[in-house]
């Protein structure tokens, strides 16, 4: 297990860690998935001597407002740049895309999709891999059904742990009138996890906070907007905290997380 336990909030939080190296798989349906749920974590791994692997299944080419009217590809090739520019901040190198039509996760050929993830994770080797769990976190389609595909193809290669990330009780209470208030999740909120169903909880302030912030600003058609609307110093205190929690028995099986979305 990576060790990922948060500094005191009382001590400096300089970008040092006690991670022993591992190699940690990061798999998300688009482009600044990967920074709101484990910039933290990332960050961490590789300070620590790790390595660390992003997979973008879609360029997220959809994610601009409607009056914007440049071809797919241009809007597709500028959410690549910024993703390669994020994890640069955090000495993120290797940054794989699979080029999946954004929106169109549950629709790719199920078996192509998750092979080309299982092959990756044969590649890479990971000690852990992190992605949405069965809910996607926002219910945004493209995040269920990465999940139901990522984790098909982690238990076809039988490489790592599995990691979803996830949001705790305690979290989803402190921001709950400001989910309300922007209308953050797409469906109903996602089911909070307690602190004992947690395997990491990676707290970030100071300069591991300072270092999140960046990655996320380089995503900046994705975020300048929500973070002015939130304003800077409530948007830095939302974007701390990163939660995963390992699959349990009252998540779906294979074959009905395969089956939940559309081949």
């Amino acid at each position: 297990m990576i060790n990922t336990r948060p500094h005191s909030v009382d001590e400096p939080s300089p970008l040092h860690t006690s991670v022993n190296q591992t190699r940690v798989l990061g798999v998300w349906a688009h482009p600044d998935d990967e920074a709101y749920l484990s910039a933290g974590l990332m960050a961490r791994t590789i300070v620590g001597g790790g390595q660390v692997t992003v997979v973008a299944i879609t360029d997220g080419e959809d994610g601009f407002p409607a009056d914007d009217t440049r071809p797919r590809e241009q809007r597709a090739a500028q959410r690549r740049r910024e993703l390669r520019a994020a994890m640069e901040v955090i000495g993120v190198q290797d940054v794989r895309f699979l080029g999946v039509p954004d929106g169109g996760v549950a629709n790719a050929p199920r078996e192509v999709l998750v092979d080309r993830i299982a092959d990756i994770i044969r590649d890479v080797r990971p000690d852990v891999i992190v992605t949405f769990g069965p809910d996607g976190v926002t219910g945004h389609p493209d995040h269920v059904a990465n999940s139901a595909r990522a984790t098909e193809a982690w238990e076809n290669a039988g490489i790592g742990d599995l990691w979803y990330a996830a949001k705790t009780d305690e979290w989803l209470d402190e921001w709950r009138d400001l989910h309300d208030e922007f209308g953050v999740w797409m469906t109903e909120e996602p089911t909070g996890v307690r602190r004992d169903e947690v395997e990491e909880v990676v707290d970030l302030v100071g300069a591991e906070l300072d270092a999140k912030r960046a990655v996320l600003s380089e995503h900046r058609s994705q975020t300048d907007g929500l973070s002015r609307a939130f304003g800077e110093e409530r948007y830095r205190r939302w974007i701390r905290q990163e939660t995963f929690r390992r699959p349990n028995i009252n998540d779906r099986s294979r074959d009905a997380l395969a089956g939940s979305v559309a081949s």
